[in-house]
C-alpha cells in the first residue's frame, strides 16, 4: 500500500522534482559524460539512453499543459533527444533519426519560449531536412521548411540543404557532389553519400538510355568518381561490359510495337469516322 501511495503522489507531482533528482539526473550525467568522449563508446551510450528515456516516461516526458511545466525537466528531456538523434547518426539508425526529430521538434517550436535555445537545434533541424532531401520527400522538405522563420533560413545548417535542393531542381550536379567537401558538420555526410548515390544511380540511369558507348574516362567523369576502382566496382553492380577499346556498351531495348506504326489500320478508321459523321449530317 506504502508503494502504491507513493507512486499515486507522485503521478499527482508531489515527487517529481525528487525523482528527477535522485534517478534521472545521474543517468543523465553519465550519458552525457560518455557521449562527449572521443570518440565515444556507442553501445554505452545506447544503453544509457535506452534507461534513461525509460525514467523519463516517468515524469512529464511530452507535457500538454502550460501550468506543468518543469524547465529542468524540459531542458534535461530536449538534451536526451538530442543525443539521441546525433547517435542515430553514428550508429546508421535513420527511423530511429526520424522518432527523435518527431518529438523534439516539439521542444524546438511549442516550448521555445521557456527553454533557450539549444546549441544543436539548427544543426539537427539541417540534418532532418537532407535526410528528407536524400529520401526524396520533397513535399515533407517544404513543409519543414515553413516552420522556420525567413531569418533562420540564413543558418549555416539550414542553408546547406536548401542550397543543395536548388541545385537538384537545376540539374547542378555538379554542385551536388562539390558540397559534400563542404558540410556544416560531420555527420551531414551520411545523408549526403545517400543523397549522392541517388543521384549518381539518376545519372547511370541516363546514361543507358543516351548512350550506346560511353569512354571509361567519360563515365567516370559524368559519375564524378574519384578513383579508377570505384567506378569499376560501381559498373560491376550496374551489370556494364567494357569492349576491347575501355568503352562501356549499352545494349538499346526498344520494343517492337513502339517502332511499328500501323499506317493502315489508322487510315481505316480515320475513313470509318468520316462516313460517320457524312451520316450524322
Amino acid at each position: 500500500m506504502d508503494k502504491l501511495k507513493s507512486v499515486n503522489q507522485f503521478k499527482m507531482g508531489t515527487s517529481g522534482r525528487s525523482f528527477l533528482k535522485e534517478t534521472i539526473v545521474p543517468t543523465y550525467q553519465k550519458l552525457f559524460a560518455e557521449w562527449n568522449k572521443t570518440p565515444p563508446n556507442l553501445a554505452v551510450c545506447q544503453r544509457l539512453l535506452n534507461a534513461i528515456e525509460v525514467e523519463l516516461t516517468n515524469i512529464s516526458f511530452l507535457p500538454t499543459s502550460q501550468t506543468s511545466i518543469d524547465k529542468q525537466e524540459l531542458l534535461i528531456t530536449r538534451d536526451t533527444l538530442e543525443i539521441g538523434a546525433r547517435l542515430s547518426i553514428a550508429t546508421a539508425d535513420i527511423p530511429s533519426f526520424e522518432r527523435y526529430m518527431a518529438q523534439l521538434k516539439c521542444y524546438y517550436f511549442d516550448y521555445q519560449n521557456d527553454v533557450p535555445d539549444s546549441n544543436y537545434k539548427y544543426h539537427l533541424l539541417g540534418l532532418n531536412l537532407l535526410r528528407l532531401l536524400a529520401q526524396n520527400r520533397m513535399a515533407e522538405f517544404h513543409m519543414e521548411l515553413e516552420l522556420l522563420p525567413f531569418r533562420e533560413l540564413q543558418n549555416i545548417y539550414i542553408r546547406h540543404p536548401v542550397s543543395l535542393e536548388q541545385y537538384l531542381m537545376e540539374g547542378s550536379y555538379n554542385k551536388i557532389f562539390l558540397s559534400r567537401g563542404n558540410v556544416p558538420a560531420n555527420d551531414y555526410k551520411f545523408f549526403m553519400d545517400i543523397l549522392l548515390n541517388t543521384v549518381r544511380n539518376e545519372i547511370a540511369s541516363c546514361i543507358e538510355k543516351a548512350y550506346e558507348q560511353l569512354a571509361f574516362t567519360e563515365a567516370r567523369r559524368m559519375l564524378f568518381f574519384e578513383t579508377q576502382d570505384k567506378m569499376e566496382e560501381y559498373a560491376r553492380e550496374r551489370g556494364w561490359k567494357m569492349d576491347r577499346d575501355n568503352r562501356f556498351v549499352f545494349i538499346m531495348e526498344v520494343k517492337q510495337s513502339d517502332t511499328n506504326i500501323p499506317a493502315s489500320e489508322l487510315a481505316s478508321q480515320t475513313i470509318q469516322y468520316a462516313r460517320e459523321l457524312e451520316k450524322i449530317v
